[in-house]
């Protein structure tokens, strides 16, 4: 029920389920947070701004962290295209023995509205399980988690299946420009692709619209930096190439076969669970 009172000779009303009277002020029932709060002057008529109480503030905060939290499930869904394994991908901000490929991962993370003002990207290279894919993922999630970007993190023999397999079923130019507008891609197992002319052509499409949107791409892949470096066989290959250096800033990764380390972990677990007791 709506009641008033008339504070300093200005009406101020409020909800008395709610809140109550005391000493000429307005206080919230449950947390006893003064309501009424300054005066202000608008268009020459007296008014008293309404304060939001604990409560209010608290109730607020909750709804946001379910509607961030909601909206993050969704921009990793539409990431990873239901690769739930990469979800769980995410850096530690706050451990003091990060690799430094974490540390780069980390800064890059943190850095990166004015990667975006750059369009800096980077190319990981190295070995099958160095942790080229790890690496890019908890990139993509931090982004996600901080910023609430989209990302998109494709494969690239998948993204060659989807235009060459489902034919007419998608409209490719749409499919192409839907890459190509996030503020961040991420190209997983660059150069493992079947070298034919319709999926060089395509290649060098997506990275060059990258470039000309002026938006970071990260690219992952086994090649060698020499070898992307010193492509001479291929002009297409060349010029995708040159536009990559041009773009990434390339980083090598040299670490432990995470999947070796992963499938130790789970042998380990295995004998805690079906030997040691």
């Amino acid at each position: 029920m709506d009641k008033k009172i008339f504070i300093r000779g200005v009406e101020f009303k409020y909800n008395s389920k709610d809140q109550y009277e005391k000493d000429g002020h307005v206080f919230c029932i449950n947390c006893d947070t003064q309501i009424d709060g300054r005066f202000l002057n608008i268009l020459g008529k007296d008014v008293v701004v309404r304060n939001k109480c604990r409560c209010e503030v608290k109730k607020e905060k909750q709804y946001f962290d379910k509607d961030k939290k909601n909206r993050i499930s969704i921009l990793k869904s539409n990431c990873f295209d239901g690769i739930e394994s990469l979800k769980k991908y995410r850096f530690d901000f706050n451990k003091s023995t990060n690799s430094k490929e974490e540390i780069l991962g980390i800064n890059y993370v943190n850095k990166f509205n004015e990667m975006i003002k750059e369009n800096i990207g980077l190319l990981l290279y190295g070995n099958v399980g160095s942790g080229k894919t790890y690496l890019a993922s908890c990139i993509a999630n931090g982004i996600i988690e901080k910023y609430l970007y989209e990302v998109n993190f494709r494969n690239i023999p998948q993204i060659m299946n989807d235009m060459e397999k489902r034919g007419f079923d998608i409209d490719k130019n749409y499919y192409i420009n839907k890459l190509c507008s996030v503020k961040l891609l991420i190209l997983d197992d660059f150069g493992i692709e079947r070298k034919t002319e319709y999926i060089t052509e395509k290649l060098y499409e997506i990275i060059n619209m990258r470039y000309i949107k002026k938006l970071p791409t990260i690219i992952s892949t086994n090649l060698s930096l020499k070898e992307i470096q010193n492509e001479t066989e291929s002009i297409s290959l060349k010029r995708i190439y040159s536009r990559i250096l041009e773009m990434c800033i390339p980083v090598k990764i040299v670490a432990e076969d995470r999947r070796i380390f992963e499938s130790k972990c789970k042998i380990e677990k295995a004998k805690k669970y079906l030997i040691d007791n």
